[in-house]
């Protein structure tokens, strides 16, 4: 694909733009929810510089089937994931694909993988760290992609399904392999933390694996835990999003005693809400993840 990127990039002085530089890491996808007749990239980069109907709404780039419109350096922090001060907003590049009912979805989605493509490209982001609105917030974004999530992202990379050959009979299944225990890490067991059991919890949990627990570093969770609630950004933690999900407590992404205490009853500790330091609780979760067998 050609990239011909047409640029009507908001002044730094706009009310919806944060006015703030990142270092891009991520690469967010969303749909624009606007099925309507014109609703193409052109409207929705005139949308923005209108003032987003007065909400704090702004994104890098509008791909629909014939144009792509950007809006936002890909230096600048938009707000478009929805965690607040979370690496969504400030680490990631919003793209926004066109759904209106007068174009070729097909096409936009072709045309936003392109892009996709030359975004990893220029930036150095992995194929990983491609995803959607959904992981940084849990809205059900973008919705009509979420469905076939791998297969949008196996057309950015360029690989095709392999097909059977219709002559030849089906191969037999190839038998399950168990589940690989959940990451290992080499942490030191001290009951503390910190930047390290941070990142480990986040590549056990699947999650951006920065150390980071929303838009700023937390390297004594503890301290703020005495049956307090640590507060990470308007968003919460994606991180403790995910921990919470596998506790089966409410995901709100606040490290609160609830979650605190689901996670002591779950590693058979002493059930108190609180995590002191050092923490019988951070010591087993820490245990735990040097040997790969986090919450299984």
């Amino acid at each position: 694909m050609s990239i011909d990127i047409k640029r009507d990039i908001l002044p730094t002085s706009a009310p919806n733009v944060p006015n703030r530089s990142m270092k891009p890491k991520y690469i967010t996808v969303h749909n624009t929810a606007n099925s309507s007749k014109g609703a193409d990239a052109k409207m929705h980069a005139r949308y923005q510089h209108n003032g987003s109907g007065g909400r704090k709404a702004s994104w890098h780039y509008t791909v629909d089937d014939t144009e792509i419109w950007q809006t936002l350096e890909d230096n600048r922090q938009g707000w478009h994931a929805g965690d607040g001060g979370g690496a969504g907003n400030t680490q990631s590049i919003g793209i926004e694909v066109c759904e209106n009912s007068d174009g070729n979805f097909d096409k936009a989605v072709a045309n936003a993988q392109g892009l996709i493509r030359h975004l990893m490209h220029k930036h150095g982001i992995p194929i990983g760290n491609v995803v959607t609105h959904k992981h940084w917030s849990g809205k059900n974004c973008p919705h009509k992609l979420i469905g076939t999530w791998d297969e949008f992202k196996r057309g950015i990379s360029g690989e095709e399904k392999a097909e059977a050959p219709a002559s030849k009979p089906s191969k037999k299944p190839t038998p399950t392999k168990p589940s690989k225990p959940s990451y290992k890490a080499n942490l030191a067991v001290d009951g503390k933390w910190g930047e390290g059991t941070t990142k480990a919890l986040q590549k056990a949990l699947g999650t951006p694996s920065d150390g980071i627990l929303s838009g700023q570093l937390r390297n004594n969770v503890t301290e703020s835990l005495y049956g307090n609630t640590a507060r990470f950004g308007g968003g919460g933690s994606v991180v403790i999003r995910a921990l919470q999900r596998k506790l089966g407590v409410k995901a709100d992404g606040l490290l609160g005693p609830a979650t605190v205490r689901a996670l002591q009853k779950r590693l058979g500790t002493v059930q108190d809400g609180k995590l002191s330091r050092p923490s019988l609780a951070v010591k087993e979760m820490q245990r735990r993840l040097n040997a790969g067998t986090f919450l299984k």
